[in-house]
């Protein structure tokens, strides 16, 4: 009788975790979700588990619907292009599931931490969520623009590293998203718009075959993070490998940057012609 009894109580355990468990899918699809950065990957992911009349409501919206959905999570990720999401233990009730959650950018610096509340539609999706968050936890837009400018400076000034010193070619093109464009003047013998690294190495080598470079007045960084882009200001000198002369040039070089990235880059000679001149002479 007992053996039959504890059985009853297995079975009766096993059947209340596999609810759980069953409860808690359509808020591991929500997190994966807000994992996705990809809009239109992110989309097919909200549709397994979100209706046409499913809310979502937190301090910065108030929305109804799949696609508006989508969107709200899309404005996220253009104010916090490297966040990490992380969420803790879920507490199940009935339709209801809370848990605590924490954003973090590409650094671990904390970026805000909260507390969702779902309620379920007992058909494995998502009727309603509501967001709270702690904002004594929360960054100020001055605090995350300044760690994000941080990150720029520290992507750019790892590229300036790799080109004009280590000459390293493969710590570069980790740092270069594909397809990313370099225009250079087109009065160079090396000018023109470059897509993609494969392309870059080609314009570097070229230009290798006129002059030899290095940085005689280091970079000055100047960045506006809420633009993503990076503007650094310094003077090279180049030594001619047809003249033997060598010349100091002020040089400027404006970075667009996107998701840890450089996408695009373009320099200004202080006196392009006078460089081309340079480029072009002989003994």
């Amino acid at each position: 009788m007992r053996k039959i009894y504890f059985i009853c109580i297995l079975f009766i355990c096993n059947d209340i975790l596999a609810q759980k468990k069953d409860k808690l899918y359509p808020v591991t699809v929500y997190e994966k979700a807000w994992q996705e950065k990809n809009s239109d990957a992110r989309l097919k992911i909200i549709k397994t588990i979100w209706l046409d009349d499913s809310t979502f409501e937190d301090p910065s919206a108030s929305i109804k619907g799949i696609v508006a959905f989508n969107n709200v999570i899309t404005e996220f990720y253009k104010k916090f292009p490297d966040a990490k999401l992380t969420a803790g233990a879920k507490v199940v009730k009935d339709n209801y599931v809370s848990w605590d959650w924490k954003i973090q950018d590409a650094k671990n610096n904390l970026i805000m931490t909260g507390r969702d509340f779902a309620r379920l539609n007992g058909k494995g999706q998502v009727a309603k969520i509501i967001g709270f968050w702690d904002s004594g936890a929360i960054l100020s837009e001055a605090d995350i623009l300044k760690n994000l400018e941080a990150d720029h400076f520290k992507l750019v000034s790892k590229y300036v590293e790799s080109l004009f010193k280590t000459r390293d070619f493969n710590v570069m093109a980790t740092l270069i998203e594909e397809g990313a464009i370099y225009n250079q003047a087109e009065e160079l013998p090396y000018g023109g718009t470059y897509k993609g690294f494969e392309e870059w190495k080609k314009m570097f080598a070229k230009a290798t075959e006129f002059f030899d470079v290095e940085i005689e007045k280091e970079p000055v960084y100047f960045s506006d993070a809420s633009k993503n882009e990076v503007i650094i200001y310094f003077t090279i000198k180049c030594k001619s490998k047809k003249s033997g002369k060598t010349l100091s040039m002020p040089i400027s070089e404006h970075f667009d940057l996107k998701d840890g990235k450089i996408t695009g880059i373009r320099p200004f000679y202080f006196d392009t012609k006078q460089f081309v001149e340079f480029l072009k002479s002989r003994k």
